[in-house]
């Protein structure tokens, strides 16, 4: 069994959740049961039938999807955003899952996983489950020129001409580049701007080269940008989250639920 089989088995069964009968190994029958308590499909639903992913048809389903992890982390303030906190910051709006943040280039825009907004921050979020596990080949097409990209700074664009190199990685760096370029136009000026990376890792991720080498990818993406800019980019694993919510009775009790359903060893 390779560690993405690995890991899959050790979420479905600790999530106790019995599979679609006539769906594909891993998949709840109805979205309902694969999100914990506090979240509703009528809280996120229109979200993500917004979102051009397509997640609500299939992957929400999933017990092993990124899709649903972002939705039952953050899906619980769409209704009540006024406890949550994220980054010692507050006062942010209803969460937006699946935002869509233009890169002004034309063609699919890339689709935040969740976007927080308060009057003077912005929390751009992309959630990984299981896709660290798989390296990726880091794409750009021809458009992403630098005259055509005139509102990207010289640590990024020194960056995202380094990313075209790059061999199959761990970390989707070029998908985080186009984040930043979408946080970028749709919030040129006026608010604090952070991309943020969250992932899901095991208890026993210590154990596994795939970890170690993604560590090592966020740290050279890291590098990349760490003269600063307007957009600030920050990442932690999603138990280091779950841990800097101990500090009200409604955060403590919704990481209690996902640590119950997402912290396995595998």
């Amino acid at each position: 069994m390779n560690i993405v089989d690995r890991a899959k088995h050790a979420l479905w069964k600790e999530s106790g959740l019995p599979h679609d009968p006539k769906g594909p190994k891993g998949y709840v029958e109805d979205a309902r049961l694969n999100l914990v308590s506090g979240v509703t499909p009528e809280m996120i639903k229109p979200d993500y039938c917004r979102g051009s992913g397509q997640e609500w048809l299939t992957k929400i389903r999933a017990i092993h999807s990124s899709a649903a992890l972002a939705a039952n982390a953050f899906g619980r303030w769409k209704t009540d955003p006024a406890e949550l906190r994220i980054l010692g910051l507050s006062g942010f709006q209803p969460p937006i899952l699946e935002a869509q943040c233009p890169t002004g280039l034309g063609g699919t825009p890339p689709n935040l996983d969740v976007l927080l907004q308060s009057s003077d921050t912005v929390i751009g979020i992309e959630s990984k489950l299981l896709e660290p596990l798989t390296p990726t080949k880091p794409y750009f097409s021809p458009s992403y020129s630098r005259n055509r990209l005139p509102l990207c700074e010289e640590p990024w664009w020194n960056l995202l001409e380094q990313v075209r190199h790059w061999p199959p990685a761990h970390l989707d760096a070029a998908q985080l580049v186009k984040h930043y370029l979408g946080l970028r136009k749709r919030f040129p000026t006026g608010r604090k701007v952070f991309l943020m990376y969250i992932f899901w890792k095991p208890l026993n991720a210590a154990n596994f080269a795939e970890y170690s080498q993604h560590a090592e990818d966020i740290e050279k993406f890291r590098n990349g940008v760490s003269e600063g800019g307007a957009v600030q980019f920050i990442s932690m694993d999603y138990l280091q989250l779950w841990d800097s919510w101990s500090g009200g009775a409604d955060l403590a009790e919704h990481a209690k639920l996902l640590k119950q359903r997402y912290c396995v060893e595998i």
